[in-house]
Order: C-alpha cells, then structure tokens, then sequence
C-alpha cells in the first residue's frame, strides 16, 4: 500500500511534465482573448475578461477525473503508450487551432482505437503496439463510454452557465443575438500502462506490479472540448439537452465497450457508433437551430436581454438570457436606447423598476437604486446595443 501512495505521489508530480497541461492553458487564454476582441466588434465592450474560459474549467474536470481513475485502476484497465501517444497527437492538433468539438471524447479516443487497430501498418514506430498490448483496445473503448459520461456531465453542470453572447446578421440582413459556448476542460486521470520500458529513461518513473505483470503508472491529462452555437433556444435548456443526448450515447457505447470483454468485435462496432453517434448529435442540433426564428431578437412587447455583464447592475438584478424587459419605469422598451432614455426619467436617488418576463412566461419586478448618470453602469447586454460601455481591466 505504501508503495502504491508514493508512486501516485510522484506520478502527480510529474503530471506537469505533459505537453496536454500546457495547450490547455495557452488554448483557453488565446480563445479568450479571440472571443473579447469579438465582443468589442459586437458591442463596443467587452462582456468577459481573458481569463474566463481558463477562469471557468480549469478545476472542473479534476473531481470526474478521480472517480475515473478509481474505475480504471479499480478494474485494472490497461492502456497502451501507442495509444497515448496517439491522443496527444491528436489533442495537440485540434487543442492549439481551438477547433474543440473534434477533442470530444467520441473522436479523441475513437482515433487511438484506430491507431492500435492499425498500428502494425504505421510507419511511426512509437505508435505501434509492443507484443501483449493488443488486448488494451478493450480498455480503450470501456474509457471511451467512461469519458463520454463525463463529458455529458461536464456539459450539463459546467457549460450551461458560461455561455457567451454574440452578435451576427440574419436572414433578413438584420442584427441577430445568440450565445457560444467554447469549452475545453482538463480531465486527469491515473493510467496503468504496460511494462516498465519507460524506466530505461527516466529512472524515476512510477512502476506498479500486479501479478507477474509490470505496469507504469501515469496520471494523464485527458482533453475533453465542446462547441456550440445557440440562435433558436434557451442557452440554458439547449445545452442542458445536449449533455442529455451524449449521456444517452455514451450508455450505449458503454455496454458495447463491457461487451467487446468477450467479443472483440464489439470494440469497433462500438467506436463506429461513439463518432457516428456524437456527429449526429451536433448536425441534428446545428440544422434544427437554422431552420427555427432567432430567440434573441427584436419584439414589439419588451427587449430582450442576450446578457450582462459581471459585477454590474444588471447581474445583481439577476437578469438572465432569454428574459424580456417588459416595462422601464412605466415604459415599454422596443430598442436600447428607448430602455436608456426611460431610465433617465428618474436618476436622482429612486428605484429603478423593471418589468421582467422570465423564461417560464411568469412576470417578475427588478428594481435597483440609481443616481445621476447610473443608467450607463447596468451592464445589460442588448441585440441593438449600440451605446459605449467603458471596460478596460483584463
């Protein structure tokens, strides 16, 4: 046992020596800063700062990547140093250009069963299997149902709140709203990998023996990305379905992948259904969301608010994304500037009322004080937004 907790130790100690720790953070920082310079074109101020998507996953991964690493070792699931090299390839590849729905788990470790598959027909000879590794595609495909489970959850508990606002012409050539959500988490997980060839070169290396068998002990930080573009929903409701729609996916890959234990052929069956299966999801969703009317656009009976910014007004207010502005002070609002001049009517040391119609139909009352010149500080993001929002910390 004590050997067991001193090479886990060192092996988290080393964890910052994979490439993986690093693309994560350069990535979520270049995106961040791609997605301000947007929000300044769209609105003329920035919504978040640089640092939100690093700010926003970088811990939310660590607590699923745990409990993985309990199944894995628990079940002693054995993954093959081709197939690692295979994911970082990959996750390099599509991590540094921030094209982060091909780091989906579907895709990322579909590619390493391809490689182990194929491995004896690659020229590159790190990405081929050493003899008694051929057995680790099982493996490879019970972790592929495992993360597409945690990729559910990281959807639905993490992407829902952090979607971003944008601003694009539709149809008609008008402004339109709609809300971005661009994530990639950091999921670290301990892996058993066979032998202990790895010692040859870094003498320190963790290694475990289980039977007559030697294994390294690596911890892992798996890539898992997400993207999606919401015109025609709720951001909220939208995203929450769709980490529904891969939680009901990644049970079917799942059961093949336990399955494929004793029928090998199951394996491939099951990765051909990961990828199918989580490419329909987003093509079914992208078409779906054309073909409806833009949720965040202009009404006749109120505005509706694409979002606010933090540490304002508007976010103490608790004004959410999709909720209609009503009535400002008695008045119904049919642009911003029509919300802003309402606001004036009454500036010196009274409360500023607004009418909310929330997501569920149900009207509420917001209301805040607001003094001389408090009407340019609420923070509340519109389609017509066209007023300047001073905003220059990073």
């Amino acid at each position: 046992m004590e050997a067991w907790i001193f090479e886990i130790m060192r092996a988290v100690g080393r964890f910052f020596l994979h490439p993986a720790v690093y693309i994560f953070v350069i990535s979520s920082i270049f995106v961040g800063y791609l997605r301000m310079l947007r929000e300044r074109k769209d609105f003329s101020f920035k919504v978040y700062d640089i640092w939100f998507e690093l700010r926003t996953s970088l811990f939310e991964g660590i607590g699923y990547g745990l409990v993985v690493s309990i199944v894995t070792i628990g079940l002693g699931l054995v993954v093959s140093k081709a197939s690692l090299w295979a994911i970082l390839i990959w996750t390099l590849l599509f991590g540094l250009t921030a094209m982060y729905r091909y780091l989906s788990a579907a895709y990322t470790f579909s590619i390493a069963i391809v490689c182990v598959l194929l491995s004896s027909k690659l020229p590159v000879s790190f990405l081929q299997l050493r003899e008694g590794e051929e057995s680790t595609i099982v493996s490879l495909v019970i972790l592929l149902g495992v993360m597409l489970i945690v990729e559910g959850l990281l959807i639905s508990k993490n992407a829902v709140g952090y979607s971003t606002p944008r601003i694009r012409k539709g149809k008609r050539g008008l402004k339109i709203g709609l809300h971005e959500s661009k994530r990639l988490w950091i999921v670290p997980i301990f892996i058993l990998v066979p032998g202990d060839a790895v010692t040859q070169f870094i003498s320190w290396w963790p290694v475990v023996s289980i039977g007559s068998n030697t294994y390294s002990l690596f911890l892992v930080p798996f890539l898992i990305g997400f993207m999606r573009k919401i015109k025609s929903y709720e951001p909220t409701e939208a995203l929450l379905f769709t980490g529904r729609r891969v939680y009901g996916l990644a049970g079917l890959v799942l059961v093949l992948g336990v399955a494929s234990y004793w029928w090998h052929v199951l394996a491939i069956i099951a990765m051909g259904v990961a990828m199918l299966g989580r490419f329909t999801i987003s093509m079914q969703e992208k078409i779906a969301d054309e073909t409806r009317p833009a949720y965040f656009a202009a009404r006749n009976d109120g505005l509706v608010v694409l979002d606010t910014i933090p540490n304002t007004i508007g976010a103490e207010l608790k004004l959410l994304p999709g909720e209609i502005i009503t009535k400002v002070n008695g008045v119904i609002p049919k642009s911003a500037e029509e919300f802003y001049d309402a606001l004036q009517t009454k500036t010196t040391g009274a409360f500023c009322k607004l009418e909310v119609l929330d997501t569920n139909g149900e009207l509420r009352l917001a209301q805040t004080a607001l003094y001389v010149g408090g009407h340019h500080e609420l923070g509340i993001v519109f389609v017509e937004q066209e007023h300047e929002w001073d905003s220059e910390a990073m």
